[in-house]
């Protein structure tokens, strides 16, 4: 598929749909998560304008229809919400069909009140007879009904509950602007129905389908907060973008609990003092739920988490990065993203952080989410903070900071999160990484050094940072910087 053309779908409820629960997910979230994408031009819904079936209808125009094959997109219909996947499930029919633009006439840049969306099936030998009847004779007389504003005719690339039709036939539709119905059935519209060369290609037709559509909404861009892109299950990730557009983009990804802000400083060496001369532009972001918990949000699982990081990059326009770090969760999900999406990164790091779970872990878990209901999140903060670092550093401003952090983040996004964190094993796939990485651990950080050390991921080195424990970034940033330079 590639070039402008046209989505459409339609839909007819089901006995237990919901209709206050239908439009309300259909007009703030279904269809404001698409009109916010750049290639998707216009979005409205309409309702059928007879008492006929399907009912509603949604349709967008497209710039390019190469873009509806990109994750950018498809993963609209993969990685539903819950709230999506609750209304749809109700639903009696649900028709999507895309088509290619191949012309138009007349001009009309506001949703039409009215659309009469005509479809006809014709066989490959009489398209050509087809066309010309259309375009020199239909669409001009279409055009003399009060009211007209535009014509517009479509092929079908892709077809819905009945298919693409037989090899050796197409199926044209086409879509007809007015301000109002009018006299649509009136003298004007009755002759352009009622010409010789009409009734010529009628005979021709092997299928046609003529459906009225009343305008009932045009569609929002779905709104995020600044620096935040908001997912399609409804996550925040809230970012930071810094540094020379032109130098290689590094990206940070965080531990539970914590925000981007663990990273300031190594940020700060990367973007100003480099590497060897090389300097780096550097993406910060918050994993989804430190700040917010949507409840029509997806279970929080390392998967997800990776693919939220491809989607922050699709949405920055950054097609590949140098490296992806990551420490705790976030050096899981640095690792997961190697995994799953390894053409978008030259490198990875993981800090302090293991490749599978271990049921022991589970329960600790379960642990710290009934400390943090029962007593808050400051009391959960100090117990995980003095874990965090060695006893030595407990009292500095880089444990006060990831203590105020801790305290700071979201109850239900926290206990989220602990879902991906006992629920993951990414053993399985190890061997066959081929993107290089490195390993780091703070040497005070328990038995991980010695854990991941025996990960067994090719390509991969190690290094131990002195007198650190689990965030050693913040704990010894010197030796942190001298690992991560002789890596990158």
């Amino acid at each position: 598929m590639k070039g402008p053309g046209y989505l459409a779908v339609a839909i007819q409820p089901g006995p237990k749909t919901d209709e206050k629960a239908f439009h309300e997910w259909y007009n703030t979230e279904h269809g404001p998560l698409r009109t916010r994408l750049p290639f998707i031009l216009t979005g409205d819904r309409y309702k059928n304008a007879a008492d006929e079936k399907p009912e509603w209808s949604a349709v967008y125009d497209v710039s390019d229809l190469s873009w509806l094959d990109k994750r950018v997109y498809t993963r609209l219909r993969e990685e539903r919400s819950k709230r999506e996947k609750a209304v749809m499930s109700t639903f009696e029919s649900l028709d999507r069909k895309i088509y290619s633009l191949y012309s138009e006439r007349g001009s009309n840049p506001h949703p039409a009140p009215v659309q009469l969306a005509v479809s006809m099936r014709v066989k490959d030998s009489d398209l050509e007879d087809f066309d010309n009847w259309y375009e020199q004779e239909h669409t001009d007389m279409l055009s003399k009904i009060p009211g007209w504003l535009r014509s517009r005719r479509f092929r079908m690339v892709v077809g819905g509950i009945n298919g693409m039709p037989p090899a050796g036939q197409v199926e044209c539709l086409a879509v007809h602007d007015f301000e109002a119905k009018n006299r649509l059935g009136g003298p004007e519209h009755d002759a352009s129905v009622n010409t010789p060369w009409r009734h010529s290609i009628g005979e021709k037709v092997v299928s046609k389908e003529r459906r009225l559509w009343n305008h009932h909404l045009t569609f929002d861009a779905l709104e995020e907060p600044p620096l935040t892109v908001i997912t399609t299950d409804g996550a925040e990730l809230r970012f930071q973008l810094e540094g020379r557009p032109q130098d290689p983009v590094v990206v940070f990804v965080n531990s539970i609990l914590t925000n981007f802000h663990i990273w300031d400083d190594v940020a700060k060496d990367l973007m100003s003092k480099g590497v060897n001369g090389q300097t780096y532009r550097v993406l910060r972001y918050n994993a989804r739920g430190y700040s917010q918990q949507a409840t029509k949000s997806s279970p929080t699982r390392f998967d997800l988490l990776a693919d939220d990081l491809e989607y922050l990059l699709q949405r920055l326009n950054i097609e590949k990065t140098y490296a992806v770090i990551g420490v705790s969760m976030g050096g899981v999900t640095s690792i997961n993203f190697a995994v799953r999406h390894p053409a978008m990164l030259e490198k990875f790091v993981a800090c302090d952080c293991n490749v599978a779970a271990s049921p022991a872990n589970n329960t600790a878990w379960e642990e710290r989410i009934e400390l943090a209901r029962s007593k808050g999140m400051a009391e959960l903060a100090v117990a995980t903070v003095e874990r965090w670092f060695t006893p030595p550093n407990h009292d500095s401003p880089n444990a006060k900071k990831a203590l105020d952090m801790a305290a700071s983040a979201n109850l239900e996004g926290f206990a989220q999160s602990t879902g991906a964190l006992c629920n993951y094993d990414l053993k399985e796939h190890l061997s066959s990484m081929k993107t290089p990485g490195l390993l780091i651990a703070g040497e005070g950080d328990g038995k991980l050094p010695e854990v991941m050390q025996k990960f067994g991921i090719p390509n991969t080195s190690f290094k131990s940072i002195p007198n650190a424990g689990h965030l050693p970034m913040l704990e010894n940033h010197e030796a942190f910087m001298e690992a991560l330079s002789g890596f990158l």
